[in-house]
This record gives structure tokens, C-alpha cells and sequence, in this order.
């Protein structure tokens, strides 16, 4: 009987402290994440590390480098240990806390004016306080604030992670392209060179008719043009060959002229990659999206930490020590103190306060289901576009390569007629400089290819999956 009493009267208190608890008050609704809908499947084969399917080493250790000095991944590292730190700092709330703490106090008084003095009756003027203890407190989580919270820093930790991840593919890629555009460019000066040397011996050849008076001297003066809008070329060529050497040194970590003395490999060819419309695994595939799926979660648990502020706090500290006013007796057998000091804090009447401060975690998650919404739209866009962008190029590139075949077939058939007396050799000049040009539009072509290869990867994820947090290999 006297248990179901106990049992009523603490029902009744719980009912009571939690009707004084402050109301939620008028809340903007909570917005929630768009739904789209993707057809079900794989985009694409996208594998971590895309780039080093071309075999070339000087791309490998270029992309190494810049993952290895990025200040942006440094930055990133050093937000997730912040992170971690928070968690530890709010976890320590729910563990018992230990501290010993000691006091003293001393004062000395005056005795009154009008006190008749007398040695025997004189007071002692002097006051003297000691305390000394040891306080052991805990605080007990009740309605899961502080998992909330700690929970809300893991979703901020996870989201760091998630967008270092995508810098790693975004920094990855700059190296490429910028080493695919200097392999361009390198071909292309090579091809110029060529050229230059073709048009010489135009020009050489023109030099010896008009020598021998079969041609007026200003016949001359279009090869030699020709020649020296070559030379301009190169020149131009060059300009941009060390712009795009200045922005890999950079990328990588070095001074802006460190890889003026080297050059890159030859280019490899484009690898195929099959994939058609997207699928709905660009969502899971994609760290920015991750990462933004991981705010929002972070979102959630900041307002169920901010809920729990409106309930009831309850704290209980234990105190063990000794105290006594006589300062320099205080190691005494009645010197002794225990003390249980519970404690309850209700937020009955905040101004406001709590209110206001759940209102603006409303505002943040629906602000944060704006920007995940944003991104998985920009993310549909973009990969979109590398899709198509890719495939484009592929074809451009194979058509290309015939137009290449066909201009090649004309410089051997003008061979063989200039080796039959049909044809004189300026001629065959004149096709192997047309030869030469498709040449030099196939490396364009091809440069434009690598990159959109590895815009492709990039987009799609570089084989990162967002639900293992990990990437295939």
C-alpha cells in the first residue's frame, strides 16, 4: 500500500514538473527533402583513382602531390579534429565530474570602543576559515540533449569528411585537365615544328625556280608568309603551354616555374567508358550530396537537443571534506562535512527565449533542405552535361580519326604520282601540310577527349560510395 502511494505521489510530480515545463509555441513547419525520381541501375563504371587507367606516371605523381600539400584537405583535416574535440567536450556532460576544491578565509576585527578593557576578558580579534573537499557530480541526460547533440557533431564530422572528398575529386580532375591541356599543346608545337620544316622546303624549292628564272621572285613571298605565321604560332603556343605548366605547379604545391624544365608524356588514348542516361546511383555516388545528406541529419538532431532545453534538468553532486573555523585546526575528527546536493532546473518562463531559439533551428533545417535540394539538382545538371559531354567527344574524336585516314591516303597517292612524273613536289607539299593540319586538330581533339573522360569521373562520383564511406578500388 505504502508503494502504490510512493508510486502516485512521484507519477504526480513527474505530471507536474513537466506541465511547468515552457510550451514549444508557434513553430514553422518542418520542410522536407525533395523525392526525385532516377531510373534504377548504374550510370557508369566509376572507379577511385580513375586517372591512373592511363598508365602514364608523371600524371600519377603530379595528382599525388596536389592530394598531398592541398591546403583545402589540410583546412578539411583540421575541421574534423574541431569536430571531434566538440564531441568529446559534450559527451564529458553525461560523465561523472570530479574536482576538489579548497578554501580559506581570515579577517581580523576591532574590538568596540566602548568595551572596559581587561587582559583576562579581551577576545580573540582574529577570524580564521577552512573548508576542504572533494565533489563528485553527475548530470543525468533524461530526454537525450546531449546524445542529441553529440549525435548533431557527428553529423557535422561526417559532412567534413564528405566535402573533403569531393575536393579530393575536384583537385584531381584540375591536375588532369591542366596536364591534358599541356599535352595538347605539346603536340601541337611538335605538329607546328613540322610544319615549319614543310614550308621551308616550300619555300626552298620555290627559291630554286626562281633561281633559275622559271618563277618571278615575288613567288617567294607567300611561302615565306606562311612560314612566319607558323613561327608566331609556335610562339602563341608556348604562351599557353606555360600558363598551363604555371597552374600545375601550383595545383601541386610548388613554386609557379618549378616544372618549367619538364615536359609530359605523350597522350594516351581515350578510355571508353559505357553509360547512357542518369541512374539513381549518382545519389549515393556523388560526396557532395553525402555531405549535404549528412547536414541535414546534423540539422535534425540540433532541434531534438533544442527541445530537450524544455524539459526538466536534473543535476545530483556529493560533497566529502572537512571544514571548521579554526583555519589551523582544521585536520580534526569534528572537522568532518558530507553533503548530497541535488538540483532541478525547470524552465518554467524564459521571455522567449527557448521559443526563439527552436525557431531558428527550424529555419536552419529548412534552410538546409533548400540547399540539399539545390544540390542534388546542380548534381543532376552536371553530370548530366559530362555524360553528354563525353560522348560527344567520343565521336568526335573517332570522326576525326577519319578524316585523318582519308588525308593520309591523299598524301600517299600524291607520292605516287609525283614518283611517276605526274605531279611535281610541291604538291605533295602542299597535301602533307593539310596532312600535318589534321594531325594537329586530332591532338585538339584528343586533349578535349582526356578531359571530358576525366570531368566524366569526376562528376559521377570517382567511385565513392556514400553508405560504406568508402571508395572501390
Amino acid at each position: 500500500m505504502n508503494s502504490k502511494k510512493i508510486l502516485c505521489v512521484l507519477s504526480v510530480a513527474a505530471a507536474s514538473l513537466l506541465s511547468a515545463c515552457a510550451n514549444f509555441g508557434q513553430q514553422v513547419p518542418l520542410d522536407n527533402p525533395t523525392a526525385y525520381s532516377l531510373p534504377d541501375g548504374k550510370t557508369a563504371d566509376v572507379r577511385s583513382a580513375w586517372w591512373r587507367q592511363l598508365k602514364d606516371p608523371k600524371l600519377n605523381r603530379y595528382i599525388e602531390q596536389a592530394l598531398e600539400k592541398a591546403p583545402a584537405l589540410q583546412a578539411a583535416r583540421s575541421r574534423m579534429e574541431q569536430a571531434q574535440a566538440q564531441i568529446g567536450l559534450v559527451g564529458a556532460a553525461n560523465k561523472t565530474q570530479v574536482s576538489l576544491n579548497a578554501t580559506g578565509f581570515g579577517m581580523l576585527s576591532s574590538s568596540k570602543p566602548d568595551m572596559p578593557y581587561s587582559p583576562e576578558a579581551q577576545p580573540n580579534h582574529v577570524l580564521t576559515l577552512a573548508n576542504t573537499s572533494l565533489q563528485v557530480g553527475w548530470s543525468f541526460d533524461f530526454w537525450g540533449k546531449n546524445r542529441a547533440q553529440i549525435a548533431s557533431v557527428i553529423g557535422q564530422q561526417n559532412a567534413i569528411r564528405y566535402e573533403a572528398e569531393q575536393t579530393r575529386l575536384m583537385l584531381a580532375h584540375a591536375v588532369a585537365a591542366q596536364y591534358f591541356a599541356w599535352q595538347g599543346l605539346k603536340a601541337q608545337q611538335d605538329i607546328l615544328k613540322q610544319r615549319i620544316d614543310n614550308a621551308s622546303a616550300h619555300e626552298k624549292l620555290l627559291q630554286q625556280r626562281v633561281k633559275a628564272q622559271l618563277l618571278a621572285p615575288s613567288a617567294v613571298y607567300a611561302a615565306q608568309q606562311a612560314r612566319q605565321q607558323l613561327e608566331g604560332q609556335i610562339l602563341a603556343l608556348e604562351r599557353e603551354a606555360a600558363r598551363a605548366r604555371h597552374a600545375l605547379a601550383v595545383l601541386t604545391g610548388q613554386p609557379a616555374n618549378a616544372l618549367d624544365k619538364d615536359s609530359p608524356s605523350s597522350m594516351a588514348g581515350v578510355p571508353v567508358v559505357r553509360s547512357g542516361t542518369l541512374r539513381a546511383d549518382l545519389l549515393a555516388r556523388r560526396p557532395d550530396i553525402a555531405a549535404q545528406r549528412e547536414l541535414l541529419n546534423s540539422k535534425t538532431k540540433a532541434i531534438q537537443s533544442t527541445r530537450a532545453e524544455f524539459y526538466p534538468n536534473i543535476e545530483l553532486k556529493l560533497l566529502a571534506g572537512l571544514s571548521r573555523i579554526d583555519a589551523f585546526n582544521l585536520i580534526n575528527n569534528q572537522s568532518g562535512m558530507l553533503g548530497v546536493l541535488p538540483a532541478v532546473h525547470l524552465p518554467i518562463f524564459t521571455s522567449g527565449a527557448l521559443q526563439s531559439k527552436l525557431a531558428g533551428r527550424h529555419a536552419e533545417y529548412n534552410q538546409q533542405v533548400a540547399q540539399y535540394n539545390q544540390t542534388v539538382l546542380d548534381a543532376m545538371r552536371t553530370a548530366a552535361d559530362a555524360v553528354s559531354d563525353y560522348q560527344i567527344s567520343r565521336q568526335q574524336l573517332t570522326q576525326q580519326q577519319a578524316v585523318l585516314a582519308t588525308a593520309r591516303k591523299s598524301v600517299a597517292a600524291i607520292q605516287r604520282r609525283v614518283g611517276a612524273g605526274l605531279e611535281n613536289k610541291t604538291a605533295y607539299l602542299q597535301k602533307n601540310d593539310e596532312l600535318l593540319q589534321q594531325q594537329a586538330a586530332l591532338s585538339i581533339q584528343q586533349s578535349t577527349a582526356l578531359l571530358a573522360w576525366s570531368h566524366l569521373q569526376a562528376q559521377l562520383g570517382g567511385g565513392f560510395l556514400a553508405d560504406e564511406g568508402e571508395k572501390i578500388e
